[in-house]
């Protein structure tokens, strides 16, 4: 289910001059795999809602800036390695990631690189351990769910499915983190964009 051709990857930043916007430089970083797209979202801290969200292409052996500086939402916690994140945590995991597949409660704005799929009641983010962090239907969602039309009117008209846990979904590690349209305040542990540049993101990604 990853993608290797668009990958996201959450870092870090090394503290910049005062003013300047946090950013990681994917040339010479490792663990991108046969990517030919990355999304970068960084932060200057750990316990910071707020990242500054770039996008790359490899052209040859070196990564080019697509979309430049663009401002994101971490969770209300801010940020947790992967390894030791606990669900409900309210963080966003650091790593890089690949995406499963886009959804929203509107229209396919025009998405090429991966399935679009419609939003509707009766969609719920699995918690539960039969189908741990998996799309599922059923009315009403199980205890431990999260019903996804709660936030179709906005957070979720757009967003992208990150593969946080999802290849091998490990029970309690965490569930549901996507790459959604941002709601004005922190996620519970997603990753947020304004929705123009978004739909910019989703469009771009293959």
């Amino acid at each position: 289910m990853r993608s290797f051709a668009a990958v996201l990857f959450l870092a870090l930043a090394v503290p910049a001059a005062a003013g300047a916007a946090p950013g990681v430089d994917p040339n010479g970083m490792r663990g991108l795999g046969g990517a030919t797209q990355v999304i970068e979202i960084s932060s200057h801290g750990m316990t910071t809602t707020h990242a500054t969200a770039r996008t790359y292409r490899k052209a040859g052996e070196r990564w080019r800036v697509v979309h430049k500086a663009m401002p994101a939402r971490l969770g209300w916690a801010g940020l947790s390695p992967a390894r030791t994140r606990v669900a409900g945590d309210g963080t966003t995991p650091i790593g890089d990631y690949g995406f499963a597949f886009d959804f929203g409660s509107r229209a396919d704005p025009g998405v090429e690189g991966f399935e679009w799929r419609h939003l509707r009641r009766g969609d719920c983010w699995a918690g539960t351990r039969a189908a741990y962090n998996r799309w599922v239907e059923r009315r009403p969602c199980a205890p431990g769910d999260e019903d996804l039309w709660l936030n179709a009117g906005r957070g979720y008209r757009y967003a992208a499915v990150i593969d946080f846990n999802y290849a091998h979904p490990i029970f309690g590690r965490g569930s549901g983190i996507f790459l959604h349209v941002g709601t004005g305040g922190p996620t519970e542990g997603c990753v947020s964009l304004p929705e123009r540049d978004l739909l910019g993101v989703l469009r771009w990604m293959r």
